[in-house]
């Protein structure tokens, strides 16, 4: 368990790439919205691994930047809760659409989150900060809204979308988003947990 709360980030960037790498030689066997949902779940993984590994200060932008906490290194955010919070949305709220192609809903509510993201990291988070720039930007400008633009375009010049997919898809973002965020970081946050980020982790501040 120490070597996954320290690798997690990594790992789940050598799987992106791995991913990455096996659609370039197999998309024209497969199904265009299944290769825009692996991208969406590729993009969650560089995503995380540009948060906490490479520039990787994100604990330092939450933890001090947006709560001020008097012990940052693993309050209130903590290097056990980002590993369990990441993985759940990675592997699980970002994996599933892939395997249940054909509800819509499913495939939505990850995309309205990496909508959301250009709000929590382009303003929000960079407002608190005054900065123009936070670690996970990157990932939303380049990959989360170009590739769920796509997939918004395909499901509506398909016709694979109904009202009903809107209303659940944006109803399941929300309770994820809540869940697996705030609550999530309520939880698990602990003043006195032993899982302490490393200093090069809290960034310039």
């Amino acid at each position: 368990m120490n070597s996954l709360r320290k690798y997690w980030q990594d790992i789940g960037g050598i799987i992106g790439g791995v991913v990455c790498i096996c659609l370039f030689f197999s998309q024209q066997y497969i199904q265009e919205i299944q290769v825009i949902l692996w991208l969406s779940f590729v993009a969650i993984l560089f995503h995380q691994f540009e948060e906490y590994r490479w520039p990787g200060y994100f604990p330092g932008v939450f933890n001090i930047g947006i709560f001020k906490s008097a012990n940052p290194n693993k309050y209130p955010l903590n290097s056990h809760s980002a590993m369990v919070i990441n993985i759940l949305i990675a592997y699980v709220f970002y994996l599933l659409p892939i395997f249940f192609v054909d509800q819509i809903w499913i495939g939505l509510a990850p995309i309205f989150m990496g909508f959301f993201q250009l709000i929590w990291h382009g303003l929000f988070a960079n407002f608190k900060i005054k900065s123009i720039y936070n670690p996970g930007l990157f990932a939303v400008v380049f990959l989360h809204i170009p590739i769920g633009v796509w997939y918004i375009k395909y499901i509506m010049e398909h016709n694979l979308v109904t009202a009903y997919d809107w209303i659940l898809g944006i109803a399941y973002f929300a309770v994820a988003t809540y869940v697996l965020i705030v609550k999530g970081n309520m939880w698990m946050k602990n003043e006195k947990s032993i899982y302490s980020f490393k200093q090069e982790q809290l960034g310039p501040y």
